[in-house]
């Protein structure tokens, strides 16, 4: 029974993302306020998905966020990290110059990049660099309609080579001390939550 419901949350979670692929490229204006609230389920769900032994998973995947977005506001305040930028309205609520559901893209993004290049390759430092390159990639893609759903935007108007430097090296880094926890995960909602955005963004960039 509970699988069966885990089930229909997923089918529920492509059809947000279906449709919201449709509806920004149709009226963005409308459905960019559900941003926030599209992190957060997506969220929910594939946290509802991972192994349910205690902590295992849940407190790995906290620390993840917690310094993706440490880093992110350093980033903010600094433009060491990944360059001169600043947050728009898009992502919702913000603390220090960040919105609070950036947190949660940085450990979806992550754990599931892991869990996904886990599922082909055994040596752990490999995992941890392809997966960093993996998720940079699709960083790299959500950039190119960024400033246009009002998410972010660089000063000098696109991301410097620094940025993707950035986020390689936080998406390395982050994991490392609970990588045996995160690749227990689950694949399936790994490769579906990264499917999703990779499809969601190029659909955006395409016709938007």
């Amino acid at each position: 029974m509970k699988q069966t419901i885990n089930n229909y949350f997923l089918y529920f979670l492509i059809l947000v993302y279906v449709s919201g692929s449709i509806g920004f490229v149709l009226n963005p204006n409308f459905f960019s306020p559900f941003t926030p609230f599209t992190l957060l389920f997506t969220c929910f769900v594939y946290l509802l998905h991972q192994p349910t032994e205690g902590r295992n998973f849940i407190l790995p995947f906290i620390s993840i966020a917690l310094i993706g977005y440490a880093a992110e506001v350093i980033g903010v305040k600094t433009g060491w990290i990944f360059g001169s930028y600043d947050y728009g309205n898009g992502l919702g609520i913000k603390l220090f110059g960040v919105p609070l559901v950036i947190s949660l893209n940085w450990a979806l993004l992550i754990s599931a990049g892991i869990i996904t290049v886990r599922t082909f390759i055994a040596n752990k430092y490999m995992v941890l660099l392809l997966s960093a390159l993996l998720v940079t990639g699709i960083d790299l893609l959500i950039e190119q309609v960024a400033f246009k759903l009002d998410f972010w935007q660089f000063r000098s108007g696109m991301p410097g080579w620094h940025n993707y430097v950035g986020w390689i090296v936080v998406a390395y880094i982050s994991p490392y001390f609970v990588y045996a926890r995160i690749i227990k995960g689950n694949r399936k909602i790994a490769f579906i939550t990264l499917s999703l955005q990779i499809i969601f963004f190029a659909t955006l960039y395409l016709f938007m």
